[in-house]
């Protein structure tokens, strides 16, 4: 009889250590922090605040400045000329620009679209010269990439509205 029991107690036991252990991986996972929701509003103030970064630089002839709103691996692609590749390149470029005289500039958010990855912006911009009159103006288009914890240009193409100077033959 004590075999018996001894048996049942062991089997009921070995029933119950089989179902706590089968419970215990059908449970669930726990969950993964919730990633923040892309919010292209508060990214916009962001691209906005940048802008005033890049007139700073611009503005005071900082190209160390300037170069570093531009992610590492960016391109920067003025009309009439080759595409600048690399933050280095970059800041060489607008290095010997502001050799000349260079112009004040003035950068407005027109659209921006896009994700937590990349966002594409659609701006104008002008430039005036020393006496305050607008010598230039035109739209770009920009690609930005996050790097760093920071939204950085990656691409930057832009032309002038002026017209183009005709060629001396």
């Amino acid at each position: 009889m004590k075999k018996i029991q001894f048996l049942t107690i062991a089997f009921a036991l070995l029933i119950i250590t089989a179902i706590s252990c089968k419970k215990a991986e059908e449970a669930p996972a726990p969950a993964e922090p919730a990633k923040a929701a892309f919010d292209l509003a508060t990214a916009k103030t962001t691209v906005e605040a940048g802008y005033a970064e890049f007139e700073k630089a611009f503005n005071s002839k900082d190209s160390v400045g300037l170069a570093n709103c531009y992610a590492t691996d960016a391109k920067f692609m003025a009309p009439n000329d080759k595409a600048v590749e690399g933050r280095p390149a970059i800041q060489k470029s607008f290095t010997e620009w502001f050799k000349g005289d260079t112009p004040q500039i003035k950068i407005s958010l027109v659209e921006l679209w896009g994700n937590d990855t990349n966002l594409t912006a659609e701006n104008s911009w002008s430039m005036t010269g020393k006496d305050g009159k607008v010598i230039d103006e035109g739209k770009s288009i920009e690609v930005y990439k996050m790097e760093d914890g920071k939204w950085k240009l990656l691409r930057d193409c832009w032309n002038s509205n002026m017209p183009a100077v005709p060629i001396k033959k």
